[in-house]
């Protein structure tokens, strides 16, 4: 027994308890609190028989003990047979959603899990951690779907696991999964996004791609072969190794033998790999380019698996070829069993299962773009999805051939009642939005999306709320974030409705969305800006008089920020830092730091700011913080602001050495890189695509019909027998489209 497992609980804690299958499970709480954890120990004793069941491995111990403490180090820990958990995660609440229910089950399950990978078998060290918690995570959702089939666990999974894994590489320090440790602050490091989630993913890939029973019958020899003892990754991998070959399906496949070396270039690897698909219509081949999303060199042996026109069977998701560790690879479509004509679409990686991007030839696009347009539930949600994820990279990158094909892809979005492809739309959207606002196209989009969301919109927020689906709702809040920033009227109602309601009647909109602030914020920002001139007042002044502890007061300061009206906001601006200002609604620091914030996550706020800099810097530069401000938001100067940014720039720096100002900074030079930097994408994607989105969205727009418009935009580039065009092969991970 590892010696991290050892646990003591010394209580006056009463409990309940249920024994089945010779195994008594227990919870423990305070005797007030007994009562509250009857469905945990429902779901435990259920967990564990299904794990059993699943694993053909029964439970080690005559009994599991899971104890409800006020203080844990962590949300839960797997002490073997004494389980211990933060209270509000084992014992139900009051008021808890089905949502948060789920969510708690999911993480009880985590913990049942590790019964048997951690403390049955466990790694030899802890380069080995993710062996622990991706298998642990992985299966925690995968045993909770199988117990409750009608709450869509997965898609949990892929909204809470998944989508962090993927963009992981954005945010933080990068390793393999891996990856050696030795000092105790190394080993805390090494239980990270990297450990649970990208380590599940990887996992989920293996259990489909080897198909899901053989990968279990390697768990199941692993389990029984190395119980009460410690592993390495290779112990692993062998055992799913024998399961591979025994499996007929996979006797004539010339990777039968590779499991080890195909497993490690996942485990070693320290990136993510995008799978270029590129079709040549006249040969009827198919070159496969992988590469790295960073610009190291890394191969991977990729599982695919195929769905076309004629053979759109996603629902079988083992792999159909492995590209082996190359940077190119060509193969015929006889090769690969493939029935495919040269307008049919091809896509790779079935319900997204493969923890790779995919991107394809614009032909290809277009013929996905046709079966859309016509059918979209031929091609599966995740499928969908992943479309406008992993085009995303090449969008913000300006980095794809043609915005045609793109807002080909957009068109049958109105008919699209799943949200998982709407998760991914969003941020694409908004980039939109942000980079063509102030162009004479800005108008134009605005109407196109609107025409797009509008039934969702209205699908989700104006039916009888009962009808609600809690789960869904971070999807809910891009939703709704959506339809109003294109100014859809009855979102702009709606959050204006509850906005009022909020500040001046005290009805907490909460209750319908508890837990989650993010839809909070959202119908805050959203509102504010369909306030008359009356209403904005009004909440100035509650501004003024509000707590400064107060909720009311966080709220006010951050809905008012997001008035698109330029003499508002430069009222606000007045009230938070102007002439007349204290520091009574926000510290010195503070108020620099807010104004920045204002200016990055407003795109109308921004030519106010500067005037109201440009009005008030000999106040604002007495602030040590306000060269910060200053050197921040000089990263979105237009070029065409260039000669108004140097006079300022001037004027400011002049003042500051006659009055011997300090900072915490020195100013920005005018010809530092830096300035323009963060809007120098956006010009550049204006200079390149805005005359093709103008003249598209008129097409598309224009009273006479769709009808001729949509003849038109498949006249060419429709997949026919010419030589193939290809979609860039370069891309990053996909994050928030404009960091703004």
């Amino acid at each position: 027994m590892s010696t991290y497992l050892v646990a003591f609980v010394i209580s006056n804690f009463d409990h309940i308890s249920e024994t089945y299958r010779g195994v008594t499970q227990s919870i423990y709480s305070s005797p007030t609190s007994k009562d509250k954890g009857r469905s945990a120990l429902k779901n435990v004793v259920l967990t564990v028989a299904a794990l059993e069941d699943y694993f053909g491995v029964s439970y080690m111990l005559p009994k599991l003990d899971h104890v409800a403490l006020k203080k844990n180090q962590g949300a839960a820990m797997e002490n073997w047979g004494l389980i211990t958990f933060r209270d509000d995660s084992l014992l139900s609440q009051d008021d808890e959603d089905r949502h948060k229910a789920l969510k708690h089950k999911v993480m009880q399950n985590h913990e049942i899990s590790h019964q048997w990978f951690g403390n049955l078998v466990s790694p030899k060290w802890w380069s080995y951690v993710w062996m622990n918690e991706g298998l642990a995570t992985y299966f925690s959702y995968v045993i909770t779907d199988l117990l409750h089939p009608e709450d869509s666990v997965m898609e949990i999974f892929n909204s809470d696991e998944a989508v962090h894994a993927y963009s992981y590489s954005s945010f933080f320090d990068v390793r393999p999964m891996t990856y050696y440790v030795e000092t105790e602050s190394e080993i805390m490091k090494v239980f990270d996004i990297i450990s649970y989630k990208r380590a599940a993913c990887v996992i989920k890939m293996f259990h489909h791609a080897f198909h899901q029973k053989t990968f279990v019958q390697g768990i199941n020899r692993y389990l029984k072969t190395f119980q009460y003892s410690v592993v390495s990754e290779l112990d692993l991998f062998d055992s799913i190794q024998v399961a591979v070959l025994e499996n007929p399906l996979f006797q004539h496949q010339h990777w039968k033998h590779q499991v080890r070396h195909i497993m490690l270039s996942w485990t070693h690897s320290e990136w993510l790999p995008i799978v270029s698909v590129i079709r040549n219509y006249e040969n009827n081949t198919i070159t496969l380019r992988q590469r790295s999303i960073h610009s190291k060199t890394e191969h991977w042996w990729i599982p695919l698996n195929f769905a076309t026109t004629q053979s759109p069977s996603f629902e079988q998701t083992h792999v159909e070829f492995f590209m082996p560790p190359v940077m190119e690879h060509t193969v015929t479509v006889e090769e690969l069993r493939l029935q495919l004509g040269g307008r049919d679409w091809l896509i790779v990686n079935k319900q997204q299962t493969g923890f790779y991007h995919v991107l394809y030839d614009t032909d290809n696009l277009h013929a996905i773009a046709r079966q859309l347009q016509s059918n979209h539930s031929v091609i599966h949600a995740m499928n969908r999805a992943a479309l406008f994820q992993d085009l995303a990279p090449l969008i913000e990158r300006n980095e794809f051939e043609s915005v045609d094909v793109l807002f080909e892809l957009f068109k049958y979005l109105e008919f699209e009642d799943d949200l998982t492809p709407w998760s991914q739309v969003a941020n694409t959207i908004a980039f939109f939005d942000n980079n063509l606002y102030g162009t004479t196209a800005h108008s134009l989009f605005r109407q196109y999306a609107r025409r797009l969301v509008t039934p969702t919109f209205l699908r989700l927020f104006h039916k009888d709320k009962t009808e609600v689906v809690t789960m869904d709702i971070l999807v809910r809040t891009d939703i709704l974030n959506m339809a109003c920033r294109v100014d859809l009227p009855e979102c702009l109602d709606y959050t204006h409705r509850l906005v009022l309601e909020y500040v001046f009647k005290n009805i907490n909109f909460e209750s319908d969305y508890p837990d989650y602030y993010a839809i909070h914020d959202t119908i805050l920002c959203m509102g504010v800006r369909q306030l008359s001139d009356e209403e904005f007042q009004k909440l100035i002044d509650l501004l003024i008089v509000a707590d400064l502890n107060t909720a009311m007061h966080d709220d006010l300061i951050y809905a008012l920020r997001c008035t698109r009206n330029h003499r508002r906001m430069h009222h606000y601006l007045n009230v938070l830092v102007g002439e007349n200002f204290t520091y009574n609604l926000l510290n010195e620091r503070e108020s620099m730091f807010y104004l920045a914030y204002v200016f990055k996550s407003n795109v109308a706020s921004r030519s106010t700011i500067w005037h109201f800099i440009d009005q008030h810097y000999k106040q604002l530069a007495r602030s040590p913080h306000f060269v910060t401000l200053f050197n921040d938001i000089a990263e979105f100067v237009q070029e065409r602001q260039r000669p108004y940014f140097v006079t300022l720039h001037r004027n400011i720096d002049t003042y500051m050495r006659a009055e011997h100002l300090s900072s915490k900074e020195p100013l920005i030079s005018v010809d530092s890189r830096r300035v323009g930097k963060k809007i120098r994408n956006g010009e550049e994607f204006l200079d390149k695509f805005e005359h093709q989105i103008h003249n598209w969205l008129l097409k598309e727009l224009s009273p006479a019909g769709s009808d001729d418009t949509y003849a038109a935009s498949f006249s060419v580039g429709n997949g026919s027998a010419r030589p193939t065009s290809l979609l860039s092969t370069a891309g990053s991970i996909v994050r928030s489209a404009i960091g703004v």
